[in-house]
């Protein structure tokens, strides 16, 4: 597959927070990252960032904005052997999550997927996933039985990203190939920014908006304008966050990702961010 991965990175609400390792190179066209417990001796986290998004240091609640992503989270506690995991699809609406330190004894590891390459390691379509929550095996029966039950058995994050590589190498042997179609117009939402038109994808897709919006549903859980919104808000937000505050950013954004006005810019951030840019940016670089 085309790396599509140097296209978009999205980011979380806490970009200097988050304890992401990238994966190997041949899966960075498929894995954003993976992340889980306190660091342990292996593979460095990805540069500029420090803990993971669940594992921030020291009490309160930390905010879990869209980042077009999905999540297998596996836990384990090692006194008792018990196991088991959840896989969170897209989530287009941002909510609060306590953060809290875990026990010794208990682990945590997660594989977070690009969005359009999670339904290649999934054994089930991916219909319906939008803001879901639901046991790994609904979707991904396999998991338990060829990684999962594996994981107790690591010691360092160093050993289990190569069990997960190893195991997401091998799904990826066995996986159908994706709609060309389909990646073309994630390709095209991808270079776009987000800011394009229902005509525009089905033209560079080469199949009918109808036909893409049922293949979207199926692999990726959303329809093409709603992914379109998250990219877009996405890249609001890489782009703010990176950015010098100064005069004219704003206005700039409204132009260059196709709002009608500023308050238009702002009102579509909040739904997604749940506060301001402004408001944002202060906790993210506070």
């Amino acid at each position: 597959m085309y790396n599509l991965a140097e296209l978009y990175h999205p980011i979380t609400a806490n970009p200097a927070g988050g304890g992401e390792y990238l994966p190997g190179r041949l899966l960075q066209p498929y894995i954003r990252c993976f992340w889980g417990s306190a660091a342990t001796p292996g593979r460095q986290p990805e540069k500029g960032t420090g803990l993971s998004r669940e594992e921030g240091a020291g009490p309160g609640a930390e905010t879990i904005i869209p980042d077009s992503c999905t999540d297998i989270i596996w836990e384990w506690d090692e006194r008792t052997g018990e196991s088991g995991g959840i896989f969170c699809g897209i989530n287009d609406t941002p909510f609060e999550v306590e953060r809290t330190a875990m026990p010794i004894h208990k682990q945590r590891f997660a594989i977070r997927f690009h969005f359009w390459a999670v339904h290649l390691f999934a054994d089930e379509p991916l219909s319906d996933v939008l803001n879901v929550h639901a046991p790994v095996e609904q979707y991904f029966r396999t998991f338990r039985q060829e990684l999962g039950d594996r994981l107790p058995g690591t010691r360092t994050m160093s050993e289990r990203i190569a069990a997960a590589e190893l195991f997401l190498l091998r799904r990826l042997e066995m996986a159908n190939r994706s709609s060309d179609g389909m990646m073309n117009a994630v390709h095209r939402l991808l270079t776009s920014r987000g800011n394009v038109t229902a005509g525009t994808l089905e033209s560079t897709s080469g199949i009918s908006n109808r036909q893409l919006e049922r293949l979207f549903r199926q692999h990726i859980g959303l329809p093409p304008k709603k992914v379109a919104d998250l990219i877009r808000f996405q890249n609001v937000w890489l782009d703010l966050y990176r950015s010098p505050q100064g005069k004219g950013v704003m206005q700039d954004m409204v132009f260059t990702y196709g709002y009608s006005h500023q308050s238009h810019l702002i009102n579509n951030f909040k739904k997604f961010a749940g506060r301001t840019p402004l408001d944002a940016l202060n906790r993210a670089r506070g």
